[in-house]
């Protein structure tokens, strides 16, 4: 499946992974590199995938997000962000819904219907949790996280 050529917005939330658990100081240490996940033929538009990432000895499972172009920009924009949902304890947050809160974009989890936004992977129904988001990029067809 080949599609046309399309400009990325490439998503780096402080171009570092986020999250309310993360050590600043472990991770000051250990530079990050980009990896690739997949292809380009492996997104779906206004959907989500889930992927395998392991790097540095761990691994784990990661969402992205392909928002499509829209009337206002050309840009597809990409977005990586943990696939364990912290309330079913599943890996379910690729399966969730996309919509949006205040023109900011969000997965609704398909199972307890919690609300988290992409850009940094805060609930907006629990301020106490958070998704681990990572700075996510079109490398010609190769979609790379940075980790």
């Amino acid at each position: 499946m080949t599609s046309p050529a399309l400009a990325t917005t490439t998503t780096d939330p402080l171009s570092s992974p986020s999250s309310a658990t993360q050590d600043s100081s472990a991770a000051a240490q250990t530079p990050l590199r980009w990896v690739t996940l997949c292809q380009r033929e492996d997104l779906v538009p206004g959907s989500g995938v889930a992927a395998w990432l392991e790097a540095d000895g761990q691994a784990r499972q990661i969402a992205l997000f392909t928002l499509p172009a829209t009337a206002d920009s050309d840009d597809l924009t990409l977005f990586a962000i943990d696939h364990h949902d912290p309330v079913s304890g599943a890996n379910v947050i690729a399966r969730g819904l996309l919509g949006d809160h205040a023109g900011e974009p969000l997965v609704i989890s398909p199972l307890y219907k919690q609300r988290y936004r992409l850009k940094d992977g805060q609930c907006l129904d629990d301020e106490t949790l958070s998704l681990q988001v990572w700075p996510v990029r079109l490398e010609g067809d190769a979609v790379q996280i940075q980790c």
